[in-house]
């Protein structure tokens, strides 16, 4: 686990990267910045800086080093991928519309991008490479990995929105040892317990599709992040998760991701 120290929601000087990469940087976090997105800054291990951008509901972004990833960008929430900065990376959970959008990838499209979602998004999106849950991946060029895992349904009456067999998934990212865990649309499912030396989680909050407050703080007990996220939250009320985990191991940070 990182040490608490090592985590700031202030931007940080970058002791690897150099100049350029720093520039690069700023400028993508003004971009953002000036579109009314807000981001919390971290430093990796190695003194690389991280970024991680909030923008609606599901949609988030991840800068390391100028490297730009989007993870389930779409338009439906008002968002304009193409007054944003191009993806270097684009990463889809699953199908569902809130998380799916043609017309956010086509916008964020650029030469160097790629495509990585679930076995649907494969079948859906004829240039996405596929991930399987408990596949890992090597970001080339960057010196980072990032690992499919599960994200399903567990409750009975809800297992048609996030059917396990379907094979959605969540990505962990390993950023120099700082380990992100963005969890897709899912329940707190017994997976989660094999998740270790989770640093940063992003977990859903929104009954019937994904968890309760009570399953969130289950989740949490099991994935023991420093930082949790809730996230996809839509009308939630997200008191009794933020109470519950007060003075714990677990820091709670809500931003603007209904």
């Amino acid at each position: 686990m990182i040490l608490a120290s090592l985590f700031t929601v202030a931007c940080m000087a970058n002791k690897t990267s150099n100049n350029g990469d720093m520039e690069k940087n700023a400028d993508i976090l003004k971009n953002f910045s000036s579109e009314g997105y807000a981001f919390d800054s971290f430093t990796s291990p190695k003194g690389r800086q991280i970024d991680l951008i909030f923008i609606k509901h599901g949609s988030i972004a991840l800068l390391v080093d100028g490297f730009l990833i989007y993870v389930d960008p779409v338009t439906i929430y008002g968002n304009d991928f193409s007054r944003l900065p191009g993806a270097d990376l684009i990463l889809v959970t699953h199908e569902h519309h809130d998380h799916f959008d043609v017309k956010a990838i086509e916008e964020l499209q650029r030469e160097s991008d790629k495509i990585i979602g679930s076995k649907r998004i494969g079948e859906l999106y004829s240039s996405a490479s596929v991930m399987l849950p408990g596949e890992k991946t090597e970001i080339p060029n960057q010196d980072f990995s990032i690992e499919a895992v599960p994200a399903y349904n567990i409750t009975e009456g809800h297992l048609q929105f996030h059917p396990k067999e379907r094979k959605d998934i969540g990505f962990i990212f390993d950023i120099d040892g700082l380990r992100i865990y963005v969890a897709g649309d899912t329940e707190d499912i017994p997976e989660m317990a094999d998740l270790k030396d989770i640093d940063i989680a992003f977990l859903p909050v929104n009954q019937p599709y994904t968890m309760t407050p009570q399953q969130a703080l289950n989740a949490v007990k099991m994935i023991k992040p420093r930082i949790l996220y809730p996230y996809h939250y839509g009308e939630t009320d997200l008191t009794p998760l933020v109470d519950a985990l007060k003075g714990s191991e677990t820091e709670v940070r809500v931003r603007q991701l209904q």
